[in-house]
């Protein structure tokens, strides 16, 4: 049995599912979480509802409120806003871990981690759930079963990130190596900056923007000058079902989207975020716009969605 000692910043959304399903299979895990947040975990434990299939599941996984110096984990998972880890990473420097996992959207890079932890620390990842916090509980669906990627920042398979994903896989997470997860980063993110924008636009309500087709069409337009950008950057678009998916018609990906959009899917695992993490979004159509400034494209439709961030 692969296990580790872990310690998972944050303990929203994504890192109290993260948290229970590692501690569940059996890791030392802990939550470092802070004020009201903390004090739930401390005394409920970790509470998550399923929302499709209103099941609760309780975990009492320990739970911190600060990280010493001397604190020695394996991993160090960060499941925070992207907008909330500038604030950690002068912690995170003094302590010692060896291994610092950023999972999360982010369309800026790992510079800024590297340049503070050192490149040898510093690995990247995704998250795997949706939903919101309601109170202590927190309503999430989970979504393991595209592959979880967990990569190094220069693409390489090295031994800590095969101990890593064997880790989340003996937690029922399919997790796997990725040699390009700097890539599909920067591709996820910038689809999530763009949706995201078109969203709370509507209100956060999802079936009101599956209603405008105009709004629709605009983010067709905008998600193929975000693929212009990343590649005039030097990035690839990962994973290849963005390409695919964006040589469909643009009636049939219309469709498509205002059926996901319409769905308790979509109303869960992008509306809910949306209205609870508006911060979050206005940070990635920042530095979305920011890559878009790098280059001389004039990316009218990605101009036009962002707009004011």
């Amino acid at each position: 049995m692969v296990s580790a000692r872990m310690l998972i910043i944050g303990a929203g959304v994504n890192g109290s599912v993260c948290a229970v399903d590692l501690y569940n299979a059996g890791n030392d895990v802990t939550v470092l979480a802070r004020g009201k947040r903390y004090e739930e975990v401390r005394d409920e434990g970790i509470v998550i509802e399923d929302p499709f299939k209103n099941k609760r599941r309780v975990a009492k996984v320990p739970v911190i409120n600060h990280l010493d110096p001397d604190d020695l984990y394996d991993f160090v998972l960060v499941v925070v806003r992207k907008n909330q880890v500038a604030d950690l990473l002068t912690v995170l420097a003094h302590n010692r871990s060896p291994n610092v996992v950023f999972m999360g959207n982010n369309l800026s890079g790992p510079g800024d981690f590297t340049s503070v932890l050192g490149k040898h620390r510093v690995m990247i990842g995704a998250v795997y759930a949706a939903g919101k916090r309601d109170g202590s509980i927190i309503r999430a669906i989970t979504v393991k079963w595209f592959g979880v990627p967990l990569g190094e920042v220069d693409g390489k398979i090295t031994p800590r990130l095969k101990r890593l994903v064997g880790i989340f896989r003996q937690a029922g997470i399919k997790a796997r190596t990725s040699t390009e997860i700097v890539d599909f980063q920067k591709t996820h993110a910038a689809v999530v900056a763009l949706l995201a924008k078109l969203i709370i636009k509507h209100g956060c309500d999802t079936s009101a923007l599956a209603r405008s087709t105009e709004d629709l069409r605009l983010f067709l337009h905008a998600r193929r000058e975000a693929h212009q950008v990343l590649r005039a950057l030097g990035h690839r678009i990962i994973p290849w079902s963005e390409v695919v998916f964006g040589l469909v018609p643009d009636c049939l990906q219309v469709a498509a989207l205002r059926a996901l959009l319409n769905s308790k899917l979509g109303k869960v695992g992008a509306g809910w975020h949306c209205s609870q993490a508006p911060d979050e979004m206005r940070q990635l159509g920042l530095e979305f716009q920011a890559l878009v400034d790098q280059t001389s494209l004039p990316a009218p439709a990605v101009r036009k969605v962002l707009g004011d961030c």
